[in-house]
């Protein structure tokens, strides 16, 4: 399958590693030149137990690669994660700025893509967000339909530092 992850920090580097470990033809995405090099090096992006030796196999396997264009990326892939980050403001709630931004993003593509992707959100979202916030900017931005003309899901992430390669093989539970 092929499969994009938007946003290459630590859930998104992880995944896109394991995901193309795992077969899949993957292309990362990232607005951080920084990263989006390191992975095409072969890199890790992060450091992480395993990482590093994943993405150099999967990168010269030719099963995985990165890019700042968000929407070439997402034209040419069946799966989207979203792996965007989410950060904290000072009265404790989450900044969604970058999920906003994404969505706004993926919609345009969608506008233009011919088959019906499905949109997987990885990003720390509470519940609601992807009712009132997502699906409107995706529906919005692209003229499609939620559930009819794209799919979307939420696949939240229960990775921690230190094990993550092991936590994304053995997820402490499925949701």
């Amino acid at each position: 399958m092929k499969i994009s992850v938007l946003g290459l920090g630590y859930v998104g580097a992880v995944s896109a590693g394991c995901l193309a470990r795992d077969g899949h033809e993957v292309i990362g995405v990232d607005p951080e030149r920084a990263k989006v090099e390191l992975i095409n090096e072969g890199r890790s992006p992060i450091i992480e137990k395993d990482l590093g030796e994943i993405i150099a196999e999967q990168v010269k396997a030719g099963r995985l690669a990165a890019s700042t264009d968000v929407e070439s990326a997402v034209r040419h892939t069946d799966l989207v994660f979203v792996c965007v980050g989410t950060p904290s403001l000072s009265n404790g709630s989450i900044d969604l700025k970058y999920v906003r931004r994404v969505c706004e993003q993926i919609g345009k593509t969608l506008a233009r893509h011919d088959g019906a992707p499905v949109i997987v959100m990885r990003s720390t979202m509470l519940p609601g967000t992807m009712r009132d916030v997502v699906v409107p900017i995706l529906e919005k931005n692209s003229g499609k339909k939620a559930g009819e003309e794209f799919g979307l899901c939420i696949n939240p992430e229960f990775l921690r530092e230190g094990t993550a390669v092991h936590d994304y093989d053995h997820p402490p539970k499925t949701v």
